[in-house]
């Protein structure tokens, strides 16, 4: 039987599947009733923008269900995804530092909800439950130093290294197990991927040609299959 790679829990919230480290798991009822009040669940179709670079910083929100990225643009246009959020992650990091926009722009990559919380009823919230505080400035902190790792890993490699370093980490986050393969739950274009390490898309498909050649994966259109997990793993090192 196939099965995630990664651990889950429920949010206790809205009772959907989510990563267990998320802000909404173990609160207890007086934090959740003071959530119910405020959180207002909102859905976006592929492809559609949640928020733009430069848009008024209004609020928090939490992915329900799909999948969003993070994209930044430079001056001449170009675009790299900082991230890949999943249910559980937090979405307008921005409101913790009182930024007046959103530094980023995030666009849902598959039918998602959000749950969304107002600024000003989010920091009520924490002014009068100190225990949510505490919570939030763990994930924060595990958030940072995933960031941190990330920035450091990718520095030190290579192309072709920083390719195998995110598929094993995508496969590792996102990947289902079956008959000895490893599938990535996670639907990336050839530009994405380019955009994921800020190489060019020419390079991203000379890699994914070459890891295919090696036995390594497979590619069916923009499903990637892993044959060999430890192979990623000690080229990414």
């Amino acid at each position: 039987m196939p099965h995630t790679m990664d651990k889950h829990g429920t949010c206790a919230l809205c009772q959907c599947q989510i990563k267990e480290n998320t802000l909404f798991t173990g609160l207890n009822d007086s934090q959740l009733e003071a959530f119910k009040d405020v959180v207002v669940v909102s859905r976006r179709t592929k492809r559609e923008t949640i928020f733009m670079e430069g848009d008024e910083c209004r609020g928090l929100y939490i992915i329900r269900k799909g999948r969003v990225k993070v994209v930044r643009s430079s001056s001449s246009g170009k675009e790299q995804i900082i991230k890949i959020l999943s249910p559980g992650d937090l979405l307008g990091f921005e409101i913790f530092y009182d930024a007046k926009t959103y530094g980023n722009t995030g666009v849902a990559m598959e039918d998602s909800e959000l749950c969304y919380v107002d600024r000003r009823a989010f920091f009520r919230i924490l002014e009068r439950e100190p225990d949510i505080a505490r919570k939030l400035i763990l994930s924060l902190g595990m958030e940072l130093n995933q960031a941190y790792e990330r920035i450091g890993s990718l520095g030190l490699l290579n192309a072709r290294e920083k390719l195998a370093h995110l598929l094993y980490t995508l496969a590792v986050e996102y990947g289902v197990k079956s008959g000895g393969t490893v599938k990535l739950n996670l639907t990336l274009s050839r530009l994405e991927i380019a955009e994921l390490l800020g190489i060019t898309q020419e390079t991203s498909i000379r890699l994914l040609k070459g890891f295919k050649e090696e036995g390594i994966l497979d590619i069916k259109r923009k499903e990637i299959i892993i044959k060999s997990l430890a192979k990623l793993k000690s080229i990414g090192e």
